[in-house]
This record gives structure tokens, C-alpha cells and sequence, in this order.
């Protein structure tokens, strides 16, 4: 991460208080004292806690396994790059299409 958590987040760093407070003391502003494996853990389980909450919120009953299915049938066709850059994608559309519940 370039930027620090702050910049992607509400967080104010002149406050020490709440999680966003203890991670930047824990890993630094940046997230610098994390590896990739912790990062890429911490974006499934933000992501599994994200997905709860927007299927609670508009009730979807049914979600589409086929995507899953061809995105794990043909894993081996995405480099790293693909798969990040991918994942970005999604967050930003996500994160435009949000209306805050």
C-alpha cells in the first residue's frame, strides 16, 4: 500500500482510538509490517464479512455458483496480475454502486 490507511478509510490519525488505531500501530500506517499472505487473509475475511452483510441487507436468495465454478475451472488461466487486478476491479465497482444501506 503507497498510501496509508487513512486515505482509503475514514480513519483519523490523530485518533487512538477503535481497530483502524490498532492495526496502524500493529503493521504501520501503511501496512508495512505485513507479508502478502497476511494481506491477501485479511481481504478474504473483509470480503466474507462484506458479502454477509450485503446479502442480509438485500435479501438474495440465490447466488451465481457458475461464475465460481468457471473461475475455479480455469484458475490456471489468470496470472497473479490478472487475479489482483480483477479483484481491484470489482472493489471500485462496488465501492461506486454503494448507496450505505
Amino acid at each position: 500500500m503507497t498510501q496509508p490507511i487513512g486515505y482509503f478509510t475514514n480513519y483519523d490519525p490523530t485518533s487512538n482510538e477503535g481497530l483502524l488505531a490498532e492495526m496502524q500501530e500493529a503493521w504501520g500506517a501503511t501496512f508495512e509490517a505485513l507479508s502478502n499472505v497476511d494481506r491477501m487473509w485479511m481481504v478474504w475475511k473483509l470480503a466474507e464479512q462484506l458479502t454477509e452483510d450485503f446479502e442480509q441487507q438485500l435479501d438474495i436468495q440465490d447466488l451465481n455458483h457458475g461464475v465460481a465454478e468457471a473461475i475455479d475451472r480455469h484458475s490456471g488461466e489468470l496470472s497473479t496480475g490478472d487475479r489482483l487486478g480483477l479483484i481491484l476491479a470489482l472493489v471500485h465497482q462496488v465501492q461506486h454502486n454503494y448507496r450505505g444501506f
